[in-house]
């Protein structure tokens, strides 16, 4: 199902294509909480309901990793991008051991957004490539662990404001402001954010000499103490 090679060139300015925005905690993902409340199944088909607005996507990445899986939160599942499968306990493990060097450090630099974004897209039965396989551009983020007290991480000063700022940057106006949310972006790590795979959307969109629609949000709320942002746009 997955597309692992550019299909066709990147959507030049005068072409539109959707954007979607994600949350990339992998505690939305299936099966990782056992005691989840039903709002957090519901957040699940939200995500999910979005993805199906299109029927493929691009990460903003060069190549898909040979395999996208939660080894490095301690669960035997994931999908092999080359065939589209899921792959659960001892499938999982051989497929892992199987890969080459290189495609083992491949797989182990992938974002954990991007693996979050990879299993997302194969349970929605929608397409996910690299950069160039489609117009369509899912960008997942992660906002910060650490801007309350009861946050995953250590409080951190700050992170709370820039949480905000991130979500007015994204939502605020008629257009996003990329200059803006670039520099919002290279603050992200100090903050226990993650929007690298952000950046690198926007990057390419300012690169192909367009602009993104503010988003449209559909979620918009703290999960597990962690804001949780999820919404479509255009591009062009």
């Amino acid at each position: 199902m997955q597309r692992t090679s550019a299909c066709r060139p990147s959507a030049p300015a005068a072409e539109m294509g959707a954007f979607a925005i994600i949350p990339a905690a992998p505690v939305l993902l299936d099966d990782i909480d056992g005691s989840e409340p039903v709002r957090m199944v519901e957040l699940r088909t939200a995500i999910r309901e979005t993805l199906r607005t299109q029927t493929d996507w691009a990460l903003p990445i060069d190549t898909l990793p040979p395999v996208a899986g939660l080894g490095g939160w301690g669960i035997d599942r994931g999908v092999d991008t080359r065939t589209g499968r899921l792959l659960c306990g001892s499938e999982w493990v051989e497929t892992v051991e199987a890969l080459t060097e290189e495609e083992r450090t491949v797989a182990e630099a992938a974002d954990a957004a991007v693996i979050v974004a990879i299993l997302h897209a194969r349970a929605a039965d929608v397409e996910i490539g690299p950069i160039g396989s489609s117009e369509n551009l899912l960008l997942p983020i992660d906002l910060s662990g650490a801007a309350t007290d009861d946050a995953p991480l250590a409080p951190i000063d700050g992170a709370a404001e820039f949480d905000i700022a991130v979500i007015e940057a994204l939502t605020s106006g008629i257009a996003i402001g990329s200059e803006r949310l670039l520099e919002l972006c290279d603050q992200a790590e100090s903050l226990a954010a993650n929007l690298r795979v952000l950046a690198a959307g926007i990057r390419h969109v300012v690169d192909q000499g367009a602009r993104l629609s503010t988003l449209q949000p559909v979620v918009d709320e703290p999960v597990h103490e962690v804001h949780s942002l999820c919404g479509t746009g255009l591009w062009a």
